[in-house]
């Protein structure tokens, strides 16, 4: 084994440890992992894609009244795995994804984020109302380039409030990452070299579901965004006071300030 390639299974290690000792349970979400099934991946990636997937789940708080999980794979076209309301333990969503079956045809993408938004994370599908403020989510893990457009239909995604990570794997174009992924692109696109590399980013995806709700949902806040552990409100700097949308803000009156 090369020096390099010892360092880098110390790496791993560590952190698999380190999220060991340190467990947590995410804030609620409607989380919906798309992954890309297609002929490129070679068997072997495909069951790390899985292993990925389980070792991620265990940041989760299962059940209707938390984290609700889907799954779907796509190559030529979009196979549904299970729904939002499917399961209600983690045990049911873990047995599901090691029993999924490789389809090994083509890499339709954009298919896939538009059977995303309008099916798997609908509230007919489980999905809770917008107004709870709970966010909805796709993971979108991808090897090839699509063989459909995705740019416009992952921008009508996102404007429907669904927040996508993008995670590329080997010689996909970060461009194509980024035409799919949320704002901001240093939050939610990542590229790993191998399918082997990619349970280094569970340590990343721990800091983003284990706390900072800002860093998760659209806030939409004009100044400032303020975490809680499920929720999150938006503050203004000093001398600006909130407006009734609960995001923007306006400056205080000159006359307001004669008067105190």
């Amino acid at each position: 084994m090369s020096v390099c390639s010892f360092c880098f299974w110390t790496k791993l290690i560590s952190d698999l440890l380190l999220i060991a000792e340190n467990p947590c349970k995410a804030m609620p979400l409607d989380f919906v992992f798309v992954i890309d099934s297609s002929r490129s991946i070679r068997p072997n990636d495909y069951e790390k894609v899985k292993t990925f997937i389980i070792n991620l789940l265990q940041f989760f708080d299962i059940g209707h009244n938390a984290t609700q999980v889907g799954l779907l794979q796509y190559g030529s076209v979009v196979q549904p795995e299970f729904s939002l309301n499917t399961y209600t333990t983690k045990a049911e969503v873990e047995e599901a994804v090691r029993n999924m079956q490789h389809l090994a045809t083509g890499t339709m993408t954009g298919l896939a984020i538009q059977y995303t938004m309008e099916v798997a994370l609908t509230e007919e599908q489980g999905a809770r109302q917008m107004s709870l403020q709970i966010p909805r989510i796709a993971m979108i893990v991808t090897d090839g380039r699509p063989q459909d457009t995705v740019e416009e239909i992952a921008a009508q995604a996102r404007q429907a409030g669904i927040q996508i990570f993008a995670i590329g794997v080997g010689r996909v174009e970060m461009n194509t990452l980024k035409a799919i992924g949320s704002e901001p692109h240093s939050e939610h696109v990542h590229l790993v070299a191998n399918f082997s590399q990619i349970e280094t980013l569970i340590s990343v995806f721990k800091s983003k579901l284990c706390g900072d709700m800002c860093k998760v949902v659209e806030h939409q806040c004009q100044h400032i965004c303020v975490s809680s552990p499920s929720s999150y409100r938006c503050k203004c700097r000093k001398g600006f006071t909130l407006n009734p949308d609960g995001k923007t803000c306006k400056g205080e009156s000159l006359s307001s300030s004669f008067n105190r």
